[in-house]
């Protein structure tokens, strides 16, 4: 029972962390470019994504047509929406206010979650094919400027809090890849004892530190890093 009572725990934390995020998402997307608050939620098993307003809880938008929708995310200015569709291994690219498809863009392989870099203008997609692969997407083209291999297929993409990298995480490999977003080039890889999902980012003066929760369901464990020189910083620990 000890054991399931941590691993309830562990989950539930979990979800906590990302229902957060996905609020953040939103927020900072809509606010970007009106003053209304908009909350997009994806439908894995279906072909649509929901647009709902948080101030009447109501339905106010519907985009059709995106099978298996997985990861969503905005342009700094809030006027279009990216979202991965697992279906046509696509970027699907949307015009915020109409809610019209702007292009699909044809990926290098099937798409999971994505991350947009500061200046708006590449939208990173992780690609959850084998040997695994980041697909960057120039947003003024929306056309796949690279394809850059990594160490197994990838499952979620963050870009850091100074712009500068995008970090992304295997589930089969467990090998964290961070990429220089100037040159698009692999910068430096960690290997972890189990598969990588969900990571966030503390940040403290001169340096950026990256908690990032090692496969947190599966081991109920997480692990530290100093991100700047990769070493570990603090021994593995289980959510509290």
């Amino acid at each position: 029972m000890r054991g399931e009572s941590r691993y309830l725990a562990s989950v539930s934390w979990l979800w906590l962390l990302l229902i957060a995020a996905a609020a953040i998402v939103a927020i900072v997307a809509s606010s970007a470019g009106a003053d209304t608050v908009r909350i997009y939620i994806t439908n894995s098993a279906g072909d649509s994504v929901h647009v709902v307003d948080p101030v009447s809880n109501k339905v106010v938008q519907v985009l059709q047509g995106i099978e298996g929708a997985h990861g969503i995310n905005f342009s700094p200015d809030g006027s279009q929406v990216y979202i991965s569709n697992e279906a046509d291994s696509t970027l699907d690219v949307i015009d915020q206010k109409s809610g019209k498809l702007i292009k699909k863009v044809s990926l290098s392989g099937h798409p999971n979650n994505i991350a947009v870099s500061k200046d708006g203008r590449r939208v990173v997609v992780a690609i959850a094919k084998e040997p695994g692969a980041l697909d960057f997407i120039d947003t003024s083209s929306l056309a796949v400027a690279k394809t850059l291999p990594v160490n197994g297929r990838q499952h979620n993409v963050y870009v850091t809090p100074d712009g500068r990298y995008s970090v992304s995480g295997s589930t089969r490999t467990g090998v964290m890849s961070v990429v220089d977003l100037q040159s698009e080039q692999l910068a430096w890889e960690l290997k972890l004892a189990a598969g990588v999902r969900p990571m966030t980012f503390e940040t403290a003066p001169q340096r950026f530190d990256a908690p990032c929760l090692r496969a947190a369901i599966e081991s109920e464990r997480f692990c530290r890093r100093r991100f700047s020189s990769s070493q570990r910083s603090g021994n593995d620990q289980a959510p509290r």
